[in-house]
């Protein structure tokens, strides 16, 4: 009777805390196939948390690979919904109806064009997604008189390398030269050997 008791508790516990955690969580993610890193995720979960502080709305993100026969994405009341379905090629930004009037579709259609579109078109997802969420949180905190202070997320350029790109550049060359090296030595030390043979038992 003790022992069904205190799993009671414990399962009320539980629960409490999962319920707590839902209810303080400003972001809601559906990322089906994991297109944003660690990270990112994180990025996302920071300004989320700026944009429910000082703005009083939720940020809601769903990366969906194929959208049918899913279940239905709506935003609640005091969120801003990004939806996209990449099989479908389908993407929609969605306000509660608490949000529709201090962001006119014609600048979400603005800020879709500039910032997620090209990226999109070029299969930078994740570059086109967070762009996206930051210039709508930006803009809609602005129409709330409010100033996010998060900065806008960075990227690396085409070009660049990564810090374990550097390293196994490093690495490459660091093989290369030992091998020259060894080559080297192995040369040098043949012709020694040669004119030794040729000085001592040669034609003399």
């Amino acid at each position: 009777m003790f022992f069904g008791r205190k799993i009671c508790f414990f399962l009320i516990f539980i629960t409490l805390c999962a319920w707590g955690t839902a209810i303080a969580a400003p972001l809601r993610l559906h990322d089906e196939n994991r297109v944003l890193s660690a990270t990112q995720t994180r990025y996302l979960e920071n300004l989320a948390k700026e944009v429910a502080q000082k703005a009083g709305f939720n940020l809601s993100v769903v990366l969906l690979e194929d959208s049918r026969n899913k279940r239905d994405f709506s935003p609640d009341s005091n969120e801003i919904l990004l939806y996209t379905a990449f099989v479908q090629h389908l993407h929609h930004v969605q306000l509660g109806k608490n949000l529709e009037s201090f962001l006119p579709k014609s600048t979400i259609e603005k800020l879709q064009q500039e910032f997620l579109f090209p990226e999109y078109k070029s299969a930078r997802y994740d570059k086109g997604t967070l762009l996206l969420a930051y210039h709508l949180s930006k803009e809609l905190a602005k129409a709330k008189g409010k100033t996010l202070s998060t900065e806008p997320p960075e990227f690396e350029s085409a070009g660049s390398l990564n810090a374990a790109g550097w390293v196994f550049i490093a690495i490459i060359f660091s093989l290369v030269f030992y091998a020259l090296y060894k080559r080297g030595r192995r040369t040098s030390a043949g012709s020694t050997s040669k004119r030794f043979h040729y000085g001592r038992f040669g034609w003399r």
